[in-house]
């Protein structure tokens, strides 16, 4: 297993380098800090001297960078012991992805918030778009990950289930998890007039439904070696799954973007979108 984990400094990607002590030593571990140059494009500087500044910048920037990596490589679980350290320059974004892609990582693994100057919101720029762009899983931790012992697995559809049993395949933490399989009937409001028994009837058979498939879930994860259970929710998918990870104090929420493909893909559905921003639990979106 390949991991990146981008670094910046903040609080939360130290959260980030943290949360690696759950996993076992991967293949290979790459820490990545973006050198973002400030922009010198102004009628009144000459390009002698916006080449200059640039270079004096560039060089501080490195060795500021270099103090954040040793930092973070300090906080690594002591088997760590294939870990490279990568300055690039250009958009944190752009970097992210960049070395997920050429590093072929099955993880990206980052804080939900850096440096920026916006404190309030849930996730930061950088963590959505990486989030939008990413090649590969992504896990965004907002707090200290002080355990994980329990994974929470809400299941729209059989793509979801797929690259989560995928991603649960690759048998990446270190310590035994158990796996709450989680399905929820919406209750639609359907546009024509039923009665209370066609109504019971329909959900009843919904959720039969729901559970013949989790049922295949399940077995798959046992087959894993993964202890697992399984339960069907009512209501509001979103909320639905924030209380049930409530309920079950659930140290890590695993979901899918919700069978998007082609350009959509790209596109966070709303239920991972109002989960992700509303959970103080850290969320692996799979793809």
């Amino acid at each position: 297993m390949k991991i990146v984990v981008p670094i910046d400094g903040s609080t939360c990607s130290t959260f980030a380098v943290e949360a690696l002590a759950h996993f076992k030593p991967p293949e290979e571990l790459t820490l990545v800090h973006a050198l973002q140059l400030p922009d010198f494009n102004y009628p009144m500087i000459t390009p002698d001297l916006r080449t200059e500044a640039q270079e004096e910048i560039k060089t501080q920037l490195r060795k500021e960078g270099e103090g954040i990596l040793d930092e973070a490589q300090a906080h690594l679980p002591a088997d760590f012991s294939h870990v490279q350290r990568l300055h690039q320059i250009g958009h944190p974004v752009d970097v992210i992805i960049e070395t997920a892609q050429s590093v072929q990582s099955n993880l990206i693994l980052l804080g939900a918030r850096g440096l920026g100057p916006v404190k309030k919101l849930i996730l930061g720029s950088v963590s959505h778009r990486v989030l939008m762009h990413a090649p590969c899983p992504t896990l965004i931790v907002k707090t200290s990950m002080t355990r994980l012992q329990k994974i929470l697995l809400p299941i729209k559809g059989q793509e979801d289930a797929d690259l989560a049993l995928q991603f649960l395949a690759l048998q990446p933490f270190r310590q035994p998890v158990e796996v709450e399989v989680f399905a929820v009937w919406p209750q639609p409001q359907l546009s024509w007039p039923t009665t209370v028994g066609q109504s019971d009837a329909l959900e009843a058979q919904a959720i039969e439904e729901a559970q013949e498939r989790m049922k295949t879930i399940t077995d798959r994860l046992t087959r894993m070696n993964y202890a697992s259970q399984a339960h069907v929710g009512m209501g509001d998918p979103a909320y639905a799954t924030l209380e049930q990870a409530k309920a079950s104090q659930s140290d890590l929420i695993m979901m899918g973007t919700h069978d998007r493909k082609g350009f959509s893909r790209f596109l966070m559905g709303s239920v991972s979108n109002a989960v992700l921003h509303q959970t103080p639990c850290p969320v692996l979106i799979v793809r």
